[in-house]
């Protein structure tokens, strides 16, 4: 039965029905059900591998969004490939949703197993109203020249590197609660002492931060490269969705 209205859950958020999702979670739905945690060889593969949270934040659905966030959806969990909601947003353009990940203590450099921060994924994909947003929310700019995306994707994405490299040339970067913004140097804002990504321009401003949502994911904002590769597991599901933000 639970595996039933878990795999409704999923159903839901992928057709987009507020009444489906309800009725999942009423029915006692795990809200952050991901196959690919418990799934073994000779197990259904069919369903998407990452949350429904996830597959909301990929179709731009802002309202299941909200429903999913005000259930208590983490904004941390990860998906096949590692990477998590706001690399989904991101990589679609969905910057009203990017806002709401954000507001709801979603960390801004937060990186996939190779390296890309939802950032990158908005510029790599020209982006820009999101690129943007996202350099309002604090995102470091300099992390995109590290992997040569603007070097990739000059042409393409030529407004969306102007912002990055305008940002980059400010050397400010921006105290991550959603709610400030002010913007600093480096060597005036202090970092989180747990996941050492978000940055912050006064105790006051960490600690709203961690209250309205930091708390649930900072621990989970940085891959380890010692666990094992998500793809390592995910070529033995057969018929599975990749969903990459690269």
């Amino acid at each position: 039965m639970e595996e039933t209205v878990n795999e409704s859950l999923l159903a839901g958020a992928e057709s987009d029905s507020l009444e489906g999702i309800e009725a999942a979670l009423a029915a006692g739905a795990d809200i952050d059900f991901n196959q690919l945690e418990n799934w073994s060889p000779g197990e259904d593969a069919s369903l998407t591998p990452c949350t429904p949270l996830y597959v909301a934040c990929l179709r731009g659905n802002v309202d299941v969004v909200k429903l999913l966030l005000r259930k208590g959806a983490s904004v941390g969990k990860r998906a096949l490939g590692a990477s998590v909601p706001l690399h989904a947003a991101a990589s679609n353009g969905h910057t009203e949703i990017v806002e709401l990940l954000v507001h709801h203590g979603a960390t801004v450099d937060i990186q996939d197993p190779f390296k890309n921060t939802p950032l990158m994924v908005a510029c790599y994909r020209n982006h820009v109203d999101t690129v943007r947003r996202l350099i309002e929310f604090g995102a470091r700019p300099d992390l995109t020249q590290k992997l040569g995306i603007e070097d990739e994707n000059r042409d393409f994405a030529e407004e969306s590197v102007k912002l990055v490299r305008e940002a980059r040339n400010s050397k400010l970067l921006r105290c991550c609660n959603p709610k400030c913004g002010k913007p600093g140097y480096r060597k005036t804002l202090k970092r989180c002492s747990q996941c050492k990504l978000t940055r912050y321009c006064s105790r006051d401003c960490q600690i709203q931060h961690w209250s309205v949502g930091h708390k649930k994911c900072c621990g989970q904002d940085k891959y380890i490269d010692e666990e094992p590769h998500p793809m390592e597991k995910a070529e033995r599901i057969e018929g599975c969705l990749f969903m990459s933000t690269t």
